[in-house]
Parts: C-alpha cells; sequence; structure tokens
C-alpha cells in the first residue's frame, strides 16, 4: 500500500508550492519513498535502501523557484 503526504513550501520571494512523498507503507515489505516537488522545478528522488535515505529531502530534490529562478532559497512552510 502507498501513503501519499504533502508538505508546503515557500520561496524567499513568497512563491508557494509542495513536496509530495510517496512511500511504502505496507508491513514486511521492502523500503521505498518517492519525492516530487509541485510548484517548483527541480529533481525527483526515489530511495529504495536505509542507507540512501538523504538527511535533508528538500536539500536533495534542489528546488528551484520558477518565479525568481533561485536555487537555495526554498524553505518548508510554517505551520498555520
Amino acid at each position: 500500500m502507498t501513503m501519499t503526504t504533502y508538505n508546503a513550501l515557500v520561496c524567499e520571494c513568497g512563491h508557494r508550492g509542495r513536496l509530495g512523498c510517496r512511500e511504502n507503507d505496507a508491513p514486511f515489505s521492502g523500503l521505498w519513498e518517492a519525492y516530487t516537488l509541485d510548484g517548483f522545478e527541480g529533481h525527483a528522488l526515489t530511495i529504495t535502501s536505509y542507507k540512501d535515505l538523504p538527511e535533508d529531502p528538500l536539500a536533495a530534490v534542489k528546488p528551484r523557484c520558477p518565479s525568481c529562478g533561485q536555487t537555495g532559497k526554498v524553505t518548508f512552510a510554517p505551520k498555520a
């Protein structure tokens, strides 16, 4: 079974988007996670091993803001 979660992202210029994570949550099966960006440009990331888990998935997908063109300026949006 697959579980999907989204985390809101915001660029310093105010542009908003989100980081999606699809992960296998079936018991007794192998690990896999897939990260994608919505509203930002960047890399998709698929993980199939615990040794490949990134400390910071946001940094691993390298989001680039389509409004201002900056990289490294995108952060998780504060919770409302």
